[in-house]
């Protein structure tokens, strides 16, 4: 028999380190323990890896070691060191019976080998099965606690970005990370516009700096994640259940996520392939009412025509090139607002904002009092749950009153905002319609097709053709505008209220 002999030590976590198996300990005791017996010890094993499952890659590179060059002794500290699965376990009973190996459980006080007793390996045995019996109760009494806590209304998980963990009364909570909740809200905000892909929206994030982890930028799975997982609203999913109205502050509106949720299914929806088209479903038929869509011709010329969907015959020879829609569109609507001096966006400024007054006045009153409802409606919720704490109110009762009050809150505040959002968006639109078109016909013409139809609808509100003229109705916040700037520029007749008829347009007919 030779005297050859490896250490094998291993920790799977800090509380593992700190109860008195740390790697260092398990080396020294090794040591000692070999030159007690007289043994030679060739290699120290040194593994941070769980023992419960199989696989350990320096156990399997020790085990292929001895075995090839014949080495009869491994030395373990303690049987939990050695494994916490029945494959590992099972493999050291068989190489100490059958293949001549000798396995030192220094704590334990066993070597197990051929000449050993069936009670040392039943001793081995029964102390492997309480070790796995071990992780097992405590896997299983976490998730019971983390499932009971769940049930409560508080996210039992570590916090997802945007929140952070924050113990209290020896319970860890979720609580806001007023550093990255900000970020997850312009996410949101972001791709309810409909302008941003998961990637796009990712690289309009990095390139401001925004980081997941002090580590890690982020990415397109990571923006698509945060916009499907309801725990910023409020909901929170765990272990495959959804949990409703979460105690946990939430950091957008349910409008907001109902909103991004809608705009994620209608992507996902598969799409026949065809092209965009600026005026496509813009344009409306004067005589049958159908809108106008866009066909490509000889690959490279854009035509329009009625659908005739309604079963009108407009569509028959008659088209309409995009070129000449646009150079109609250009030189009528752009170059009035490029043109026109600044003394008449200041007239044009003034005359809004008495039109907004006069219209709107009100609006502060009703925003008043619509507040106050709010406040007192927050202030029944705070005195509920000052009655749930007191023992006052069953927590199905404050269950119940608790959605009722936020649901009327939500609503309310829903109200607001449109009440402080009404004529406001005019107001903006007008005041920064010259610096939109500032650089116009070049930046409408450079535009892609999205940004040309967003310019479009922002401006004019009906688009209608009756064969030869193309006539647009500028949206009632524009046309104090147009009718100033046309008045202004010197050679150009005074527009009629809220329409332009451009007549330039004719229908072209194709063979």
């Amino acid at each position: 028999m030779n005297n050859n002999a490896v250490i094998y030590t291993r920790v799977s976590s800090d509380e593992q380190k700190k109860g008195g198996f740390s790697l260092d300990y398990q080396a020294k005791q090794g040591q000692e323990y070999a030159a007690l017996k007289n043994l030679n010890v060739l290699k120290i094993y040194t593994e941070s890896y769980t023992g419960k499952r199989p696989g350990r890659p320096l156990f399997n590179e020790m085990i292929s070691f001895v075995k090839k060059y014949k080495v009869e002794h491994l030395i373990f500290l303690v049987h939990h060191r050695a494994s916490r699965n029945g494959v590992d376990s099972a493999q050291l009973v068989y190489m100490a019976e059958y293949l001549g190996f000798n396995i030192h459980l220094i704590q334990d006080g066993l070597i197990l080998n051929k000449k050993s007793k069936p009670t040392d390996f039943m001793i081995f045995e029964v102390a492997n099965c309480m070790a796995n019996f071990y992780p097992r109760n405590l896997s299983i009494d976490v998730s019971t606690k983390m499932r009971e806590k769940a049930e409560q209304g508080y996210y039992p998980s570590r916090a997802v970005v945007g929140y952070k963990n924050q113990r209290i009364r020896r319970r860890s909570y979720i609580q806001i990370d007023p550093e990255k909740a900000p970020l997850i809200k312009k996410i949101f905000e972001l791709y309810s516009t409909r302008e941003y892909s998961y990637e796009s929206l990712a690289k309009k994030l990095r390139e401001e700096g925004f980081y997941i982890s002090p580590s890690v930028k982020i990415g397109k799975s990571n923006v698509e994640d945060i916009l499907k997982n309801p725990i910023y609203m409020g909901d929170f999913v765990w272990n495959g259940k959804r949990y409703y109205n979460g105690k946990h502050e939430p950091i957008i509106s349910r409008e907001l996520w109902n909103i991004c949720q809608q705009i994620i299914n209608e992507r996902n929806k598969p799409k026949a392939q065809k092209r965009d088209f600026v005026f496509s479903n813009l344009i409306r038929c004067e005589k049958c009412g159908c809108y106008l869509v866009g066909e490509l011709k000889k690959g490279k010329y854009i035509y329009y025509h009625c659908t005739g969907n309604k079963g009108g015959h407009c569509k028959k020879g008659s088209y309409i090139r995009e070129e000449k829609i646009e150079q109609a569109i250009i030189s009528n609507i752009f170059d009035i607002l490029q043109n026109a001096n600044k003394d008449v966006l200041e007239l044009a400024k003034k005359c809004l904002e008495l039109q907004y007054k006069e219209v709107y006045g009100d609006n502060e009153a009703r925003i008043n009092n619509l507040q106050k409802e709010i406040d007192k409606n927050k202030a029944r919720a705070d005195k509920l749950f000052n009655l749930y704490l007191d023992g006052e109110v069953s927590q199905e009762i404050y269950s119940k009153k608790k959605i009722e009050i936020e649901t009327i809150i939500d609503e309310m505040n829903l109200r607001l905002d449109s009440y402080k959002n009404t004529g406001t968006d005019i107001l903006r639109h007008a005041q920064n319609v010259f610096e939109l078109f500032e650089n116009a016909p070049t930046s409408y013409l450079q535009g892609t097709t999205q940004e040309k139809r967003k310019l479009l609808k922002m401006l004019c509100s009906n688009f209608s053709y009756n064969g030869e003229t193309l006539t647009i109705t500028i949206k009632k916040a524009f046309q104090i505008l147009f009718e100033i700037a046309s008045l202004k520029m010197v050679g150009h007749p005074g527009l009629e209220p809220g329409t332009l008829r451009l007549s330039g347009v004719r229908s072209s007919h194709l063979s």
